[in-house]
């Protein structure tokens, strides 16, 4: 049985598998939310925007939206596997300050990076090589969402905290509420006020901003945390563990983000149309990692709170099952690409729209050989995860460092400058990336290194 909306979960104990997987629904349902409220604003300005243009520059914006909100998720992650210790450990003291600390560092994060990407927005746009009739769409819906990353923080950061106290129910009902009054906003700011891309990122901004007060007024009632100004004052060694913990995952998701910027660039000098049908790819991708995403965050949760209770080879336990049940979706995701993607991709834009034909067709191609990246990340996923809860996640972001420098934008320009700016090819450059990442992955797994000192093994 699924936990109810206020109630706060004990990992440590009890089936794991049943902990698991009754955890990760919900992260499930949540990401699919997030997923599905994402792939509106690509399919509604796809079908009432300026057809492949609209696409283009709701694919590039969110291409830069996803590198801030994994930037913020994973300091925010921090929170999560912090909180999560303090509950396992019975530190109630150190939990609340916790909290105080990390909503202050966070509020304050949030600010700086808004003010850098409106400053630096142009730059961007122009080293991605946005196609130039996509260009002022692009821009003019990023800023838009960049002026919501105060919103984007917060929801974020009071999701994290329910999920550290065991309760992944909470921020499926936040993100359900920014879900709703997206598609709402869509429809109403796109198809009836014909906005385009602008009106998708206004959509998108006031269903998070909507979304993070309800975290709040929610949070307020139901933890014991009185939202005194005393209660901000910043605890430098909690600060020094979220940085220490949060500042690799962020690094570790901007760097998978970063690279994808790489290969999107690629995409946009290949013209309009491969730009339009990569993006398509990108928001059915979403879908395609749900399962892998939710029971990695599940997964540093469970992880967290047995490391607290000194039940590692729980947590161990609990990854290999992580990782057997998230490969079966992935072998799904690759059948049904490769049997079907013009279909797939089609579903997204007006096919009778000038350029349908060739956006559906560079899509289906790019989904044909990036598909395989859906078998691999189930290891590199759940292994993340199961680092994080145990506080390594500089590994994390290490292996991310290397497989993204060394094999994914190296292989992304190889494929495309050396072997003729196939669309194709360039495709195999995640897979190919994620599979040197795995072997990195289990090859530290195995050494051991990632155990915690003076946990017994219990």
């Amino acid at each position: 049985m699924i936990m109810s909306f206020n109630q706060q979960q004990n990992l440590t104990r009890g089936n794991a598998l049943h902990n698991l997987w009754s955890f990760s629904i919900p992260f499930l349902l949540a990401y699919l939310l997030q997923a599905l409220y994402n792939t509106v604003d690509m399919f509604v300005v796809g079908r009432f925007g300026n057809g492949s243009i609209s696409v283009a520059a709701v694919a590039n914006g969110s291409c830069i939206m996803m590198f801030i909100l994994n930037l913020i998720s994973g300091l925010t992650t921090g929170s999560t596997v912090l909180i999560g210790q303090y509950v396992g450990a019975n530190d109630q003291e150190k939990m609340k300050r916790c909290i105080g600390t990390g909503l202050c560092l966070f509020l304050v994060c949030a600010s700086v990076l808004t003010l850098l990407m409106l400053v630096l927005m142009p730059v961007i746009l122009n080293l991605m090589q946005v196609p130039s009739d996509a260009f002022q769409e692009t821009y003019d819906y990023a800023q838009i969402c960049v002026l919501g990353i105060i919103f984007i923080t917060g929801y974020n950061a009071f999701s994290a905290i329910f999920r550290g106290l065991g309760n992944s129910i909470a921020p499926l009902i936040f993100v359900a509420i920014a879900c709703v009054f997206n598609i709402i906003g869509d429809f109403v700011l796109v198809a009836v006020f014909n906005m385009g891309a602008a009106g998708a990122a206004v959509a998108t901004v006031v269903g998070q901003a909507i979304s993070m007060l309800f975290a709040f007024f929610f949070m307020k009632k139901n933890i014991r945390f009185d939202f005194k100004l005393s209660d901000f004052v910043p605890d430098r060694s909690i600060v020094r563990e979220l940085f220490k913990i949060g500042i690799p995952i962020s690094v570790t998701g901007g760097l998978i983000d970063l690279s994808f910027m790489f290969i999107t660039s690629i995409v946009n000098s290949m013209g309009m149309h491969a730009a339009a049908g990569v993006g398509i790819v990108g928001r059915i991708n979403a879908f395609a990692m749900l399962p892998a995403l939710s029971v990695m965050g599940a997964i540093s949760a469970i992880t967290a709170q047995n490391i607290g209770a000194h039940k590692p080879l729980r947590a161990l336990y609990t990854l290999k099952l992580g990782i057997a049940g998230t490969m079966i979706f992935g072998i799904m995701a690759i059948i049904l690409f490769l049997s079907v993607p013009e279909q797939i991709i089609g579903f997204f834009i007006d096919t009778n729209s000038i350029g349908a034909d060739e956006t559906i067709k560079a899509g289906a191609l790019y989904a044909k050989s990036f598909c395989f990246e859906y078998i691999l990340v189930p290891v590199v996923f759940c292994t993340n995860g199961f680092f994080n809860g145990c506080g390594r996640s500089f590994f994390s972001m290490i292996n991310n460092v290397l497989c993204t420098f060394v094999f994914r934008i190296p292989i992304a320009y190889y494929f495309s400058a050396i072997l003729g700016a196939s669309i194709y090819a360039v495709g195999f450059a995640s897979p190919l990336a994620s599979f040197a990442s795995n072997i990195l992955a289990l090859a530290y797994l195995k050494s051991g290194r990632w155990k915690k000192r003076g946990v017994k093994w219990l």
